[in-house]
């Protein structure tokens, strides 16, 4: 693993209200680095499945090669360093990709049977394009038939969003990270419009499909089936939630570093108020030990590191990137999570207490996608600090 570092651009220079760190709070991250590279090799220990691949593959980006993520310097072209830790993951999901295009799915004797989960190894995989000129062809072939899977072959829902399912039309809060970012960066690198709407419009069809009055404010339901016309999983679930909220700030961020960020200033506006929603009615809803529940309504609440490692990054990243709508109301408990998170860390490198990514109503004792959400709440704290 190569040391991580930032590259200070022209991006970094228009966020004017971005937080002014003192040597304290970089001290104080890389106090903390030893237990940032021990949540980073127990998620690399745990891949099991195509969302988990993407998902750390996302994670690892973020931390080990933070100029290539669309929070940094060079997220569209190569800067002349090659991302080996992303592109061994992205390699992984190319080569494990099946026939109708999905990534990471060839694993065991079966698919998983998610429309979306492959896809969110797709921006890792076109990045290879970028960056890896002996295998360019490879690389886009890989992220062009995924692509071509979740716009052309994966269900669509009666309003025309694509379904999270293969084998039925179901809107999942999770499939807002998994295929969504993935559409606007294809969109950023080959410099089409179209892309960017298109990630934007499925933001909005899933956040009207599964937006719910909870009792700390609007929030996202979990699941709910476009065939039925019934929920499968009406809780308002903190994973869910978190995942909704990278997906739309991803998008939200990618779509503002083209050259169509002025004529999509109002989708840009939507997104990151849609993320202010989430954050407002998760944050509210805060443990005695200052994590998220893992369901507010409709579940269980025990605490979960997971989510809130999650959105203590998404807090990181707008309070940097947007200021003036996201101040220290919003750091302030994003600090908390983060050091509920970090003092709960075993000496395994495993975050806990998390829920089972597999039974959503469960405790879990080790999840990917836990772990991946705790490398990038480290990314993202420092990024803000400018450690």
């Amino acid at each position: 693993m190569r040391q991580t570092r930032l590259t200070v651009g022209i991006w970094s220079l228009i966020c004017i209200g971005a937080y002014a760190a003192d040597s304290s709070d970089a001290s104080l991250y890389q106090s903390q680095l030893g237990v940032a590279g021990n949540i980073r090799s127990a998620m690399l220990a745990s891949i099991r499945t195509s969302w988990e691949q993407g998902t750390a593959a996302g994670g690892i980006l973020e931390f080990d090669d933070p100029e290539y993520s669309v929070f940094g310097s060079s997220p569209f072209v190569s800067d002349g360093n090659f991302p080996l830790s992303t592109l061994q993951l992205a390699y992984s999901a190319a080569v494990r990709q099946s026939s109708d295009g999905r990534l990471s799915q060839e694993i065991g004797d079966a698919q998983d049977g998610a429309a979306l989960d492959g896809a969110s190894a797709g921006s890792a995989v076109l990045l290879g394009s970028c960056t890896d000129s002996s295998r360019h062809d490879y690389w886009w072939n890989a992220a062009y038939a995924q692509l071509n899977f979740i716009l052309n072959v994966a269900p669509r829902t009666s309003t025309g969003a694509i379904s999270h399912r293969v084998d039925s039309r179901q809107y999942w809060a999770d499939g807002v990270y998994m295929g969504f970012p993935f559409i606007a960066y294809f969109g950023a690198v080959t410099n089409n419009a179209t892309l960017l709407q298109i990630a934007y419009d499925q933001c909005r069809l899933y956040r009207d499909a599964l937006l719910l009055d909870g009792p700390t404010g609007k929030l996202w339901g979990h699941i709910y089936s476009d065939d039925t016309k019934e929920w499968i999983d009406e809780g308002i679930w903190g994973t869910g939630n978190a995942w909704a909220a990278l997906g739309m700030l991803r998008v939200a961020v990618t779509i503002q570093k083209t050259e169509h960020s002025s004529e999509m200033a109002s989708q840009i506006a939507d997104l990151t108020s849609w993320v202010k929603e989430i954050l407002d009615g998760e944050f509210a809803a805060l443990t005695s030990e200052n994590l998220v529940p893992d369901y507010i309504t409709v579940g269980p609440s025990f605490s979960d590191a997971a989510s809130s490692a999650a959105l203590a990054s998404v807090v990181y990243r707008v309070a940097y990137l947007y200021p003036q709508q996201f101040g220290t109301n919003y750091t302030n408990v994003a600090a908390k999570i983060r050091v509920a998170v970090v003092g709960n860390v075993t000496n395994l490198g495993t975050m806990q207490p998390i829920v089972n990514p597999l039974d959503w109503t469960q405790p879990g004792l080790l999840s990917t996608e836990s772990q991946a959400f705790g490398l990038m709440m480290f990314s993202a704290w420092r990024d803000w600090i400018g450690a």
